[in-house]
């Protein structure tokens, strides 16, 4: 076992209603793409990845417009897996209390915790595990708002790769910025 918990990172793309009129009742956002890197909390390698496609199940004919722009083909999705087979991968790289659940932003953990709600299967991940990263960042700049990943790995003059809103890299990107803090001297659960 670790001596210090390990981290998660992860990033969903999923499924929005920007259209003024027309929104179906009970509409939420779906997860179409995730991606994800595991860095081991000793040693700060990657342990540990994951990428895939994910198919909307309870509006399908809603997607179009987010395909589009995370720049997933309609050949991407004939790929995708379903939402209980990505619960399976996610929760392969995850232990409770052992690993921390890491996201730019509180809605990666919001959708996921509402898919989990009306897919009607238990939520996988303890919110003691959760790590809000751009939470963090606002913190420890003392700004008054978060500010996208983009903007913070230019500030922090991390190397990017990849495309930007694509799951998989920006999971990769927010894990630089998360190394980048931890060899700044930041620590999970230190006062700021």
């Amino acid at each position: 076992m670790n001596a210090k918990k390990d981290f998660l990172i992860v990033d969903f793309e999923f499924t929005q209603y920007l259209k003024p009129v027309g929104k179906p009742r009970a509409f939420f956002s779906e997860i179409i793409e995730i991606g994800c890197v595991k860095i081991d909390g000793d040693t700060l390698e990657t342990v540990g990845q994951l990428q895939n496609f994910v198919k909307p199940h309870f509006f399908p004919n809603h997607v179009a417009d987010s395909l589009a722009f995370c720049m997933i083909t309609e050949a991407d999705m004939k790929t995708a897996i379903d939402f209980n087979t990505m619960l399976e991968r996610l929760e392969s790289l995850y232990s409770p209390g052992e690993t921390y659940f890491v996201s730019w932003g509180n809605e990666d953990y919001r959708v996921l915790k509402q898919g989990c709600e009306r897919h009607a299967v238990p939520k996988i991940f303890s919110h003691e595990d959760y790590l809000d990263l751009a939470a963090v960042y606002k913190q420890l700049k003392g700004a008054e708002r978060t500010i996208g990943l983009k903007a913070a790995a230019e500030e922090l003059e991390v190397d990017t790769g990849g495309l930007w809103h694509t799951a998989y890299d920006d999971a990769n990107n927010t894990s630089k910025i998360l190394l980048k803090l931890l060899a700044d001297g930041w620590m999970p659960g230190a006062v700021i």
